[in-house]
């Protein structure tokens, strides 16, 4: 009777580990999948991915996403 109860005491407490130790691996790769992406930019009712290239709203220049920072040439522009 004794022997049965340290086996239950024993699977018990490998379901609890095992349930912890998953539960750790699962959050490590939900954080680094969330910290891997980059954010996006939004620009004139746009949104844009990291790396997305696109005119800027004055049609001359040209602007980039880069880390959810919209980045634009400066360029004057001619009427013509």
């Amino acid at each position: 009777m004794e022997e049965n109860k340290r086996h239950d005491f024993l699977i018990g407490l490998c379901i609890t580990l095992g349930t912890i130790i998953i539960g750790l691996i699962s959050y490590v790769v939900y954080f680094n999948t969330i910290s891997q992406q980059k954010a996006r930019c939004d620009y004139s009712g746009w949104s844009y991915a990291n790396g997305d290239q696109f005119k800027s709203s004055d049609g001359c220049n040209s602007c980039a996403c880069s880390d959810g920072q919209v980045v634009c040439t400066e360029m004057a522009c001619t009427n013509n």
